[in-house]
């Protein structure tokens, strides 16, 4: 009996920690194709980078990516704003995890080379939100000028 218990908390917490990771990678997409989208253009080269990213950097399976990105999508669509997705990675990420997080931002904004006021706007609210300080973040956009 005590063996079947320790089965099932053992599994709940497995899969907790399951969706908690795929809650975070999505979190993390989903802002990396709100920075590629809000100046009004989702072009190719920051969708590759995204997927680059997303497979490289957060060692996300490909076949995984397709079904996560997809989620991204329909929910970067709906979401008006960005607070609920900082959360997840507040709640989750360490200080370094997060300037890493921004670093990809920043990454994505600058892909074309060019920064329209919509994607400085989106930098510091996700700064902001992010509690990264402006002396951390003023130094992560200079490493993309």
């Amino acid at each position: 009996m005590i063996k079947f218990f320790k089965k099932i908390f053992n599994s709940e917490e497995e899969n907790s920690d399951d969706a908690i990771e795929t809650n975070l990678d999505l979190a993390i997409i989903v802002i990396l194709l709100r920075a590629s989208s809000i100046d009004g253009n989702k072009d190719e080269l920051e969708l590759d980078m995204i997927k680059d990213i997303a497979i490289q950097d957060l060692d996300i399976k490909e076949e995984d990516f397709i079904n996560l990105y997809s989620k991204a999508v329909e929910e970067e669509d709906f979401s008006a704003d960005i607070y609920k997705w900082t959360k997840i990675i507040n709640d989750n990420c360490d200080e370094d995890s997060k300037l890493k997080i921004f670093r990809l931002a920043c990454k994505i904004v600058n892909a074309d080379g060019n920064i329209d006021p919509f994607e400085s706007n989106f930098t510091r609210r996700l700064s902001g939100l992010l509690y990264i300080t402006d002396k951390q973040a003023g130094e992560i956009k200079k490493e993309f000028n």
